[in-house]
């Protein structure tokens, strides 16, 4: 279905497949809408109306782009995610990064420094200490 799409809209199309994509959770997703699909045909038609029909608020406050304060790559925080999980990482907290917390940071910096660790910035991006 996404190829006609694709081909009635004029989109590129590429049919290349990830290496990773046979457990990713879109195949789940493929497959509860091809069963979507057998049980009432316009379905499909109807999540890519409502997907065409979809409008983002203008009030809405969209992140800014921005770059990593450690490695330079693209970020909308301080930190990106990978630099973040690296440091949970190296510190022992493998959960810190996921999810939604505020202030992990700044806290993190502390509690190094107060223990005479190494802080964030003073490794290479992708290093883990073990």
């Amino acid at each position: 279905m996404s190829l006609t799409y694709a081909y009635f809209k004029r989109l590129d199309y590429f049919s290349t497949e990830c290496i990773y994509s046979p457990n990713a959770y879109r195949g789940f997703a493929r497959e509860f809408i091809k069963d979507l699909e057998r049980l009432r045909p316009r379905a499909v038609l109807d999540i890519i109306r409502s997907g065409e029909n979809f409008r983002i608020s203008t009030t809405a406050k969209m992140p800014e782009q921005g770059t990593c304060e450690r490695c330079g790559y693209i970020s909308s925080q301080k930190w990106c995610k990978a630099c973040v999980l690296l440091d949970g990482l190296n510190r022992g907290l493998p959960k810190l990064g996921i999810g939604r917390s505020h202030g992990v940071i700044g806290a993190s910096r502390d509690r190094n420094e107060r223990n005479g660790g190494k802080t964030i910035e003073s490794k290479q991006c992708g290093t883990l200490d073990f």
